[in-house]
């Protein structure tokens, strides 16, 4: 079988070189993918490569910001060859496959048979009858010796009929498209391409085992939560390491949370209004208001009455369109309840104008934690409103 390989350069300008002899490969963010990569520009299940017989073939899992072969949009399954680019989403991968060294068997086989077939005639022709007074006892010598050349001459036309038959089935797998090999006809080559086909995806089946890891569940309900808190971010998600520092605060403020959440869950229709009146969406409120508990059990819905004034301010010079600016608007809320609703803005201009990283990336509370622009007071609200969220979309798995 064929080896894949797929050379690019990470998020962090490394060159890496991926090998696998795995039957079906899935990339993407997602952290139970066959090859995970860590970049915003793909999906969390971006592509899926599978091999049949001995080619490749890629297909595009319904990616946001979609996959390229050869520089063209990769609709349905293409099949890919060695030296190919794959461009997914922004990020190019080089494809390299080594092919399998071609099997000589073949034509020797064939060569045996040939040579078992040609030896018969030269017995029949040294077993002339001599008289015709021993044409009978010549008929009885000779009708066994030609019985014995017809099963011969049989046995090897069919061994030859199966060894060409195998080849072409070796074909038509490796070539094959999915119409052709769903469709009937006399010869019983679709059959084993069915089989084939219905057998490989027992492979992936498998390898999602590993999926309900804590980190992919953080993920998972994080990325739930925002788009609903965000006005418009249907795309928002923590990378790994984001979802581990979510994680710990989840460890630590979940019992008061689920002891909380009933306040919210009796005074929904309150906070819907409250939302409503403020400009801001009862999901956010509702995280917001037990992100100021924390650890501590208490009023969930008095927090919300309190916060929704300072937050609603907030909106104008920060915005709440995306998670990003939902989790700048939740690090600013100290300064808002101070009296200062333009810090953030004002701070955030200031590095855009000195930074040459991009816009989205500067406007978010990890490059901002980073490059120690938000105090670690303001970093740690916006991880427990992170790991509030997350614990509201499925209690029960916290």
């Amino acid at each position: 079988m064929a080896d894949l390989r797929l050379k690019f350069i990470d998020a962090e300008g490394s060159d890496v070189c991926f090998e696998t002899s795995e039957q079906v490969v899935i990339v993407g963010r997602l952290s139970s993918n066959t090859l995970v990569i860590a970049d915003g520009r793909l999906s969390r299940e971006h592509l899926r490569i599978e091999r049949e017989g001995s080619a490749w073939y890629a297909e595009d899992l319904g990616s946001s910001n979609g996959t390229t072969l050869n520089g063209e949009p990769l609709r349905d399954q293409q099949r890919i060859k060695d030296g190919d680019k794959l461009n997914l989403g922004g990020l190019e991968i080089s494809v390299e496959i080594e092919q399998p060294q071609p099997v000589e068997q073949a034509p020797v086989v064939q060569a045996a048979v040939v040579n078992t077939l040609a030896a018969p005639p030269p017995v029949a022709a040294a077993t002339p009858p001599a008289s015709s007074d021993n044409s009978v006892k010549f008929f009885l010598i000779l009708a066994p010796i030609l019985g014995l050349v017809v099963i011969l001459i049989a046995g090897g036309a069919l061994f030859l009929s199966r060894n060409k038959k195998t080849d072409i089935d070796a074909n038509d797998i490796s070539y094959s498209t999915p119409e052709i090999s769903s469709t009937p006809t006399a010869d019983n080559t679709p059959a084993a391409s069915q089989t084939d086909t219905t057998a490989t995806p027992e492979v992936p089946s498998g390898t999602p085992v590993k999926e309900d890891t804590a980190t992919q569940k953080v993920e998972k309900y994080t990325a739930q939560f925002m788009r609903k808190a965000a006005k418009n971010d249907p795309r928002y998600f923590l990378t790994s390491a984001q979802a581990g520092e979510v994680a710990k605060r989840i460890q630590s403020m979940s019992g008061a949370v689920k002891a909380n959440l009933p306040s919210i869950t009796k005074n929904s229709a309150e906070l819907s209004k409250l939302g409503a009146s403020s400009g801001l969406n009862s999901d956010f409120l509702a995280a917001a208001a037990l992100a100021k508990l924390g650890t501590s059990r208490g009023d969930a819905i008095a927090a919300a009455r309190s916060m929704s004034g300072v937050l609603s301010r907030l909106t104008i010079p920060i915005g709440n369109e995306l998670g990003d600016d939902c989790l700048l608007m939740i690090a600013a809320y100290d300064q808002g309840a101070a009296g200062d609703f333009m810090k953030m803005r004002n701070m955030l201009q200031d590095v855009a104008t000195k930074s040459n990283a991009p816009a989205r990336e500067i406007r978010s509370i990890w490059f901002l934690n980073k490059s120690g622009k938000i105090t670690p007071q303001e970093y740690e609200f916006a991880l427990r409103f992170l790991a509030a969220g997350a614990i509201m979309q499925a209690p029960t798995e916290f």
